[in-house]
């Protein structure tokens, strides 16, 4: 039940995972808490070290009578049953940008905010793990340390990355920092945009063109799309069998833009080189037939692409102060 503090009730924040605020050190979590703490909140953890349902949430609602959930994981589902259920919802505040597993429509019909952390400038962070996944492909970084790790001196002929094209969907911020890193490696860059900034692209040498284009002529293909029902499923099998046999994918935006099943295929039959992936379908992601399969041309990441201590300790006071201003 809530406490009460003075002649005040206090607001009560759902934390979807116990996870956060503790990734950098004991005294950071602590000054989050205290955040909520002196801004008149108390915090509900998620009791559970999974992503939380609608029926997870909605229980915890009917124990605590939510005012704000703070959505850690886009495996969290902030459905239409929970706007139906939770009433005295005011905010859902976001650890991250991707909202695709929030019904944003919903909320807004049950007027409730939905806040980001989109003004931080975590997407930086974000194309610095990008470029380090490419390189990693191309000159089989993962695949060499392991196996020297076991006293065998291995040296695989890989590839170049300078010089080499680089097939960029979406040109965001994101898209726009890779394009840049790109440049550093004097790469040729295609882009494939629903919105070309033609300012950025005329600068930078970018040549604009179909999706077409794109997969045929690039060496590496980076995602940096937003998941939406267009984007859904972007690339899968037709996509593949447009890409070069040599050529790498790379995601560090979500899982939804692949077909996961259609890149399984395309990985296990040699129709691509490889593929880097930061995301996942279910995180965590455990039991994936990309990671378990035993695949030597897949490099994998646990959706760190903001994991930094720079980008987390921003990130998680922003998270924080979306709530605490809303209310």
């Amino acid at each position: 039940m809530r406490e009460r503090k003075g002649l005040d009730i206090l607001k009560t924040v759902l934390i979807t995972s116990k996870e956060f605020g503790s990734q950098l050190d004991g005294q950071h979590r602590k000054n989050l808490e205290q955040y909520f703490t002196v801004n008149g909140w108390q915090i509900v953890w998620n009791p559970a070290g999974s992503a939380m349902s609608a029926g997870d949430i909605i229980r915890q609602d009917i124990r605590n009578r939510l005012d704000a959930i703070l959505v850690y994981s886009s495996s969290d589902e902030i459905s239409r049953e929970v706007f139906k259920h939770c009433r005295n919802l005011k905010i859902i505040s976001r650890h991250g940008v991707g909202i695709e597993n929030i019904d944003v429509t919903a909320a807004q019909q049950a007027g409730v905010a939905v806040k980001t952390t989109v003004t931080m400038p975590g997407y930086e962070t974000v194309a610095d793990l990008t470029f380090a996944l490419l390189l990693a492909l191309a000159r089989k970084v993962p695949q060499i340390d392991s196996t020297l790790r076991k006293n065998d001196w291995y040296r695989p002929v890989s590839s170049d990355v300078w010089g080499k094209t680089l097939g960029i969907f979406g040109l965001g911020r994101i898209g726009k920092a890779v394009a840049k890193r790109a440049k550093g490696f004097d790469m040729n860059i295609l882009v494939a945009t629903r919105h070309p900034d033609e300012a950025f692209v005329a600068a930078n040498g970018i040549t604009v063109c179909s999706k077409a284009e794109l997969l045929d002529k690039a060496d590496f293909v980076s995602l940096h799309c937003t998941l939406q029902q267009e984007t859904k499923h972007m690339i899968g099998a037709a996509e593949f069998a447009l890409m070069k046999p040599n050529a790498y994918l790379i995601n560090t935006a979500r899982a939804g833009l692949v077909n996961q099943g259609e890149l399984l295929a395309a990985l296990k039959n040699k129709t691509i080189a490889g593929a880097a992936i930061d995301v996942f379908e279910k995180e965590p992601a455990v039991n994936d037939p990309l990671i378990t399969g035993g695949l030597d041309n897949v490099v994998a990441t646990a959706h760190v692409g903001s994991y930094t201590l720079e980008s987390l300790r921003r990130m998680d006071f922003l998270v924080a102060e979306n709530i605490v201003e809303v209310i």
